[in-house]
């Protein structure tokens, strides 16, 4: 096996961790708002920032729970203001999206800053996320997987 392939395949398991709660932050910034059909409202950053840490909290133990939300909560201030700009590129999406006559030209517009925006969010809180993945156990980073499967069915990584 070359050098280069275990060297990938040493940086799997952190590419499905962040994968993993950037599985969790759409399903619960993006479906959620689709799934209820209502108004879209711009959340600030601390909003999004709580329904994600809720939505990944609510599988674990209360221990893993509590060392996982206390890493993203510490350092929520770092990537607030990402969130909020994630928010509004959101928003300006779906407008879009829904907007009649559909314009496909503005519709990839306003997918490619909310993806800008995305980027951004993750850039600012990667480091924090696996983080808070090495603070909880072994089955609570099994138990994020599952529900991440659950959310997602038909979607796996080999």
């Amino acid at each position: 096996m070359s050098a280069k392939l275990t060297q990938v395949r040493g940086w799997l398991p952190i590419a499905l961790a962040v994968s993993l709660i950037v599985n969790f932050f759409l399903i619960a910034v993006i479906g959620g708002r689709w799934l209820h059909h209502g108004p879209a409202q711009v959340e600030s950053g601390s909003q999004v920032l709580a329904r994600a840490i809720a939505n990944a909290e609510a599988s674990l133990s209360p221990a893993d729970a509590a060392a996982f939300g206390a890493v993203m909560t510490r350092d929520a201030p770092r990537y607030e203001q990402a969130g909020r700009q994630l928010g509004e590129d959101r928003v300006a999406l779906e407008r879009q999206i829904t907007a009649e006559p559909y314009d496909p030209q503005a519709v990839r517009q306003a997918f490619a800053r909310w993806q800008a925006s995305w980027n951004r969010f993750i850039d600012s809180a990667d480091d924090t996320i696996v983080e808070a993945l090495g603070r909880i156990s072994p089955e609570g980073r099994r138990k994020l997987i599952e529900q991440r499967h659950q959310g997602q069915p038909g979607v796996r990584l080999p």
